[in-house]
């Protein structure tokens, strides 16, 4: 079930508790989305997704915590994949394969129905853990681009496809610049 308010009177240092809150009292997910009403005022729009019995728990809560005037229910279907944390070892090399950097970082699978690999994902955490260890060492290596490769070789260990994309370079002349 999908619940949805909107509030207009609230400081945004309140939405971060807000949040809390609501996990607290069983929500499984919120997402507040920042919005502009008909009058041109600031207006955040809650989403909050929670089983059929918490319904009440959750609009009684916003209505004495936000003085809400009414919350719409939305009943929508939730399609659910299976997933798994997998504890994987990962590492980082310079070119002549002295280790950098090297952990254990938590993977979330994500399957289909069969238990076939869909996507994967790495804990943010972990994540950010590894790439300040790695900043340290000054490897160049962005945030964005070690999740990249994390996930892409993470998924490759657990989906057997058979294939292996191969990029290479141009040579120069047929480059394009812009």
């Amino acid at each position: 079930m999908l619940l949805m308010t909107h509030i207009d009177n609230i400081n945004t240092d309140h939405v971060p508790y807000l949040i809390d809150q609501l996990m607290k009292k069983g929500a499984g997910n919120v997402h507040v989305i920042n919005a502009m009403t008909k009058k041109g005022r600031q207006e955040y729009i809650l989403l909050i997704d929670t089983p059929e019995a918490n319904e009440y728990i959750i609009s009684s809560y916003l209505a004495v915590e936000l003085g809400t005037l009414g919350i719409r229910r939305i009943n929508a279907d939730h399609i659910s994949f299976r997933s798994s944390i997998e504890t994987m070892k990962a590492s980082l090399t310079d070119e002549k394969g002295t280790v950098i950097w090297e952990d254990n970082i938590d993977i979330k699978l994500t399957k289909d129905g069969s238990g076939i690999p869909l996507a994967a994902r790495v804990e943010y955490e972990c994540l950010k853990a590894a790439a300040e260890s790695i900043e340290k060492a000054g490897s160049g290596i962005t945030f964005h681009e070690l999740r990249e490769r994390v996930e892409s070789n993470a998924l490759k260990c657990f989906k057997k496809t058979g294939f292996e994309i191969k990029v290479e370079p141009l040579p120069k002349s047929d480059k394009q610049e812009y």
